[in-house]
């Protein structure tokens, strides 16, 4: 009972401290030259939780794991850029561990070959932080090969939209957080302008991304089961009902492997969408996209 009291305490706490979230964005090349992003926190019984990772986050002195993470917002990551970076990680990981991949991309729109790249991720690196278990990352070149099939990863995901969203991810710390039933009941599929929401964090291939990719490539499904302190800042406005009868249709017609899974039709952990964590104040979106684009670093992000 008393640990059940000490909980409900802290949770208290942290919503009476924190209402806002603030995110800075600078220009690489001018780290004086910033622009802030102004959020109020959405309270609501998970916000706690997602609080008390990102503070673990801070007092670990995590950094943003990919500064950069900046989709379909500023002219950075047009088609050309985007196939050569992943072919210059490709590269990488090909010297560090000879033939780890067998082939390249050369078209953004080609999603087989972008589904067998996350493959290869997905053999390697495993299931959350399984990856400390692999001996190719203990090599004297294991952090820098863990980077590049990191950049890989995430670069498929991002083309996997085309949306216009920031993303901010603190890859170092551990997930061990999962959401319960009730966790999953503030899930949406919506998106609204502004919206802050919870990020896939996870290893593999969640419903959503199996009723939209045609990966024939994927080494597992793996719902949206744990949560970190990674998040999405979204700047475009979504009727979710589409995703969802999309994703409706995908579960029923492939219910016999949902179910080989361990998984059943009704199974709270297949909920899709996201929780919403915060949202943006701002007073008119062209204004605030055009500020935006004149930005292409996450410099940090902090709650007050």
């Amino acid at each position: 009972m008393a640990m059940l009291e000490v909980a409900e305490d802290v949770s208290t706490i942290i919503s009476k401290k924190y209402s806002k979230l603030i995110v800075r964005l600078s220009k690489e090349n001018s780290y004086a030259d910033t622009f802030d992003l102004d959020f109020d926190l959405i309270d609501s019984p998970f916000l706690p939780k997602w609080v008390d990772r990102f503070l673990q986050a801070q007092q670990r002195q995590d950094t943003i794991s990919e500064p950069w993470a900046m989709y379909n917002l500023n002219n950075n990551w047009d088609d050309e850029y985007t196939v050569n970076f992943i072919n210059s990680h490709i590269e990488v990981c090909n010297n560090i561990v000879p033939n780890m991949f067998d082939r390249t991309v050369s078209d953004v729109n080609d999603q087989d070959t972008l589904n067998y790249v996350h493959s290869i991720f997905e053999l390697h690196h495993g299931q959350l932080d399984t990856w400390q278990n692999n001996p190719i990352f203990s090599s004297d070149r294991g952090d820098e090969l863990r980077q590049s099939l990191s950049h890989i990863n995430q670069t498929v995901h991002r083309l996997e939209s085309s949306s216009a969203k920031i993303r901010v991810v603190y890859f170092d710390l551990p997930k061990t957080k999962q959401f319960t039933k009730d966790d999953y009941k503030l899930f949406t599929n919506d998106v609204t302008f502004g919206g802050v929401y919870t990020m896939y964090a996870d290893v593999g291939k969640n419903l959503e991304s199996l009723a939209t990719d045609d990966d024939d490539h994927h080494h597992d499904f793996v719902p949206n089961l744990h949560y970190s302190a990674d998040f999405y800042i979204k700047f475009h406005d979504k009727d979710g009902s589409v995703q969802q009868d999309l994703c409706n249709k995908f579960l029923h017609e492939n219910i016999d492997y949902f179910t080989s899974k361990g998984y059943s039709y009704s199974d709270p952990r297949l909920t899709t969408g996201a929780i919403k964590l915060a949202q943006l104040n701002y007073s008119d979106k062209k204004e605030i996209l055009t500020n935006i684009s004149n930005y292409d670093n996450i410099q940090s992000a902090f709650i007050l």
